[in-house]
């Protein structure tokens, strides 16, 4: 998964050519039942766990970025049309089914719960979250 990616992502930032970068694209989403669209600029070192499921969609990811099976990652609208998409931070784990979505800031070493839904909501630093917005429940780690 890691490797079709970053094949797809290096081949789409030094030629290009998106016929190519597509098909290494829905390989991968075949093959691993991941959405890591190579135009995506995910972080140097990411990991994931059992991933079947996940979208990593367009946001700010920082290094030390791992998600678990059924993670999302993606954008909101306001009444405008303007779209926003998520800052994620340097060590943030995704765990089970949990989504981070629109205007966030996710802060560094935050763990997000299963199950849980943040959206439009910030996240300080060293964090647990569990919930879902706009009544996220966050505790400040030990």
């Amino acid at each position: 998964m890691t490797f079709l990616y970053y094949l797809s992502h290096d081949i789409y930032k030094n030629a290009n050519t998106g016929q190519l970068c597509d098909k290494i694209y829905y390989l991968n989403k075949i093959l691993h039942s991941v959405d890591l669209f190579y135009a995506i600029e995910l972080p140097e070192h990411f990991g994931a766990e059992h991933p079947l499921g996940s979208v990593m969609g367009r946001a700010q990811y920082s290094n030390g970025f791992f998600f678990y099976q059924g993670c999302t990652v993606g954008g909101t609208k306001d009444k405008e049309g303007n779209i926003f998409y998520p800052v994620i931070e340097e060590n943030v784990r995704m765990y089970a089914n949990s989504s981070v979505l629109g205007r966030c800031h996710i802060g560094k070493n935050v763990q997000i719960g299963a199950g849980a839904l943040v959206k439009n909501q910030n996240v300080p630093d060293n964090s647990i979250v569990f919930g879902q917005s706009p009544n996220l429940i966050i505790k400040t780690k030990i």
